[in-house]
C-alpha cells in the first residue's frame, strides 16, 4: 500500500542506514557537500530530473544495492499538499509555485494563440498534478512503435510492463451498485508500486454520459485494458483508495526510503547543462548543478556510470541543446560549440489539440461549482473527504474514445480519405502511413466531462456547469523545442505547430461539432439546460 506521506531526514554520503532524501533549499551547502563528497564519487548513475520516468528509473535502478544513484529535481515535494493530494484538485496547480510555467509561441494556423502547456515543477512532475486518469492506448497503436523499427516495444512488451507497474484496488459493493462500476481484475495488475482505483464518487453527468454515449450508438467496453479501448468506459484513476492521488514520489520514492545506496535532491537541484568529453565517442562526464544561492556544482559519475536525462518533453531537448547536442543551425548562431550534430534533437514535436463546449446544467443539479457558492455544501464535502467520500475524491472516471468513422458520416468518411491522401509537410512519410493506416480502426477522438465551468464568456452566479473536453489523439502537424538563448532561465521556443495540417484542422472541427449530439440524447437532455459555450 501506498502511505500518502513520509517523513526524511536529509543525511550527507551514501553510507547511511537509509535513503539520503535532501531538500536543497531547507538544506542548506548540504547538498553541495554531498556531490562533493569522496562517497559520492561512487555514484554509477545521476538521473536528472525527479519526474514519473526519473523517478521510476532511479528506484528499478537502486534495486542493485551495489551501484549508488543520484536524482536532481529542481521542483518541491508534493508531501501533506492538498493541492497535490486531493483528487479534485486535479490541474489547480496552474500558476502555482510547481508549475514549469511553459507556453506555446503564437501558433499561425491557430489564430496566433499562445497556449498555455504548463507543467509540473515538482517531485512526481505531471503524476502529481494530472487530470489522474489511469488508461491504456490500443494493442494496434503499441504494436505501431514496433512497427516502425523498434522491436519488443510492442503490445505484449508493453502490456506486461504496464500490469507490473500497477495495482488495482477493486472497488466496494457499494460503489458498483450505486455507480456501476465495472473493471475486470484479471487484465489490471496486482502487484506494483501504484494503487489505482475507481473514486469514491461520480457526478451526475460521468453517469449519464454512459447512457448519452450508448443511446448514440457506441458500444459499452467493460473492459478497456487488455488492449481495446474503443466505446465509453469507466476509468481507473491513479489514487488510493484512501482518496489520495497517487504520484510517482509516493508510489517510487516513498516506498524505497530504506535504501541506503539512493539520494534525491530537490527543491532547488536544477541542472544547467551536461559536461561531455570525447570526439568519435563522447560521453556525459558531468552535470552542473546549480543551487538556490546561485552556486554551480558538478555532479560526477563514476567513470562507469552514466547520466540518465529524464528532465521532461520541454527541457530534455533544452539541456541537450546546452551542452552541445543538436542540430547545428540552432546551436551555432548562439556561439555553442557542436559537440554532437543530431539534428533530430527538439524535432518532431507532436502535442493534442484539444476543445471544449460548456453546458448549464438544470435545477437542482450541481458541479463542483458549487463549492464556490454554497457555503454549507463546501463544508459537508471537505468532512466527507476526510473519511475517504463525497465529491472531493472526484477528478475523473468515465471516458469515450472514437474512431473516425464512429463519429463522422458516410459522406464524411469519404471527405476524410480524400484529405488524407495527402501526406502533411512536416511529418514523415512512414509515420504518416502508420496513423492514416488507423484512423478508422482506434480511437482518434477523445470526450471527457470536466465537473465544472471551465471555457466561456459569462458564467451566472450561484449555477452549476459541465465542460466537454474533445481531443484530436493523433493529429498529423508536427513542430519544434528549441533555444533561443544560452540560459536555462530562458524557455525554450515551443512550437508544435498545432492545426498546421489540413487533417487536423477539418478533424477537430468534426469531432467538436460531435460532441453537440451527447447534449440532444434523452441522457443528457435530463439534466442539462442549455449550450453557453461556444454559442
Amino acid at each position: 500500500m501506498v502511505s500518502p506521506w513520509f517523513i526524511a531526514t536529509a543525511l550527507a554520503g551514501f553510507n547511511t542506514a537509509q535513503a539520503t532524501l535532501i531538500d536543497v533549499k531547507a538544506a542548506g551547502s548540504t547538498g553541495q557537500s554531498v556531490l562533493l563528497s569522496t562517497e559520492f564519487e561512487l555514484a554509477f548513475q545521476v538521473v536528472v530530473g525527479g519526474g514519473t520516468a526519473g523517478l521510476t528509473v532511479a528506484r528499478r535502478l537502486s534495486e542493485d544495492s551495489t551501484k549508488n544513484v543520484l536524482v536532481l529535481e529542481a521542483g518541491r515535494s508534493g508531501i501533506n499538499d492538498t493541492l497535490v493530494t486531493i483528487p479534485k484538485n486535479s490541474f489547480s496547480f496552474v500558476g502555482s509555485d510547481i508549475d514549469w510555467f511553459y507556453n506555446t509561441v503564437p501558433q499561425t494556423y491557430a489564430v496566433n494563440q499562445t497556449v498555455n502547456l504548463s507543467s509540473g515543477k515538482i517531485l512526481g512532475g505531471d503524476s502529481a498534478v494530472n487530470g489522474l486518469v489511469w488508461v491504456r492506448g490500443a494493442r494496434e497503436e503499441y504494436d505501431a512503435i514496433s512497427d516502425l523499427g523498434n522491436p519488443g516495444w510492442d503490445w505484449d512488451g508493453f502490456y506486461s510492463a504496464m500490469k507490473k507497474a500497477e495495482t488495482l484496488e477493486t472497488p466496494s459493493r457499494e460503489l458498483v451498485d450505486e455507480f456501476g462500476f465495472v473493471i475486470n481484475s484479471s487484465t489490471v495488475g496486482s502487484r506494483g508500486p501504484v494503487n489505482v482505483s475507481f473514486p469514491a464518487f461520480l457526478p451526475i453527468a460521468n453517469q449519464k454520459i454512459i447512457n448519452a454515449s450508448v443511446q448514440l450508438g457506441h458500444d459499452f467496453n467493460s473492459d478497456a485494458y487488455e488492449g481495446n479501448n474503443s466505446g465509453v468506459f469507466y476509468t481507473l484513476s491513479s489514487e488510493a483508495q484512501s482518496s489520495v492521488r497517487v504520484t510517482a514520489e509516493f508510489a517510487y520514492a516513498d516506498p524505497v526510503l530504506s535504501r541506503k545506496n539512493l539520494v534525491i535532491l530537490y527543491n532547488g537541484a536544477l541542472v544547467s547543462s551536461l559536461n561531455l568529453t570525447g570526439t568519435s565517442t563522447v560521453t556525459a562526464s558531468s552535470v552542473n548543478v546549480r543551487f538556490p544561492d546561485g552556486t554551480v556544482t558538478c555532479a560526477r559519475p563514476k567513470k562507469t556510470g552514466e547520466v540518465l536525462l529524464s528532465a521532461g518533453t520541454m527541457r530534455t531537448p533544452q539541456l541537450l541543446e546546452l551542452s552541445g547536442i543538436g542540430d547545428p543551425s540552432v546551436l551555432s548562431p548562439l556561439g555553442i560549440e557542436v559537440k554532437v550534430d543530431l539534428p533530430g534533437v527538439g524535432a518532431n514535436y507532436e502535442d493534442q489539440t484539444l476543445t471544449i463546449v460548456t453546458y448549464l446544467l438544470k435545477e437542482p443539479y450541481q458541479s463542483f461549482d458549487a463549492l464556490s457558492y454554497d457555503s454549507a455544501l463546501e463544508a459537508q464535502q471537505e468532512e466527507l473527504y476526510k473519511q475517504g467520500k463525497g465529491w472531493l475524491t472526484f477528478a475523473n472516471s468515465v471516458l469515450n474514445m472514437s474512431p473516425a468513422n464512429k463519429i463522422l458520416s458516410a459522406e464524411e468518411v469519404v471527405e476524410a480519405k480524400q484529405i488524407l491522401a495527402t501526406k502533411p509537410p512536416t511529418i514523415q512519410q512512414d509515420l504518416f502511413d502508420s496513423i492514416k493506416s488507423r484512423v478508422f480502426t482506434v480511437p482518434q477522438a477523445e470526450y471527457l466531462l470536466f465537473n465544472s465551468f471551465s471555457a466561456g464568456p459569462v458564467k451566472e452566479a450561484n449555477r452549476s456547469y459541465v465542460s466537454m473536453a474533445i481531443t484530436h489523439l493523433h493529429p498529423l502537424s508536427r513542430g519544434s523545442i528549441h533555444i533561443a538563448s544560452t540560459s536555462i532561465d530562458d524557455h525554450p521556443l515551443i512550437n508544435p505547430n498545432l492545426l498546421e495540417s489540413e487533417w487536423d484542422r477539418w478533424f477537430l472541427a468534426k469531432a467538436t461539432a460531435y460532441a453537440r449530439k451527447f447534449f440532444q440524447t434523452p441522457a443528457f437532455l435530463e439534466i442539462f439546460e442549455k449550450e453557453v459555450y461556444p454559442t
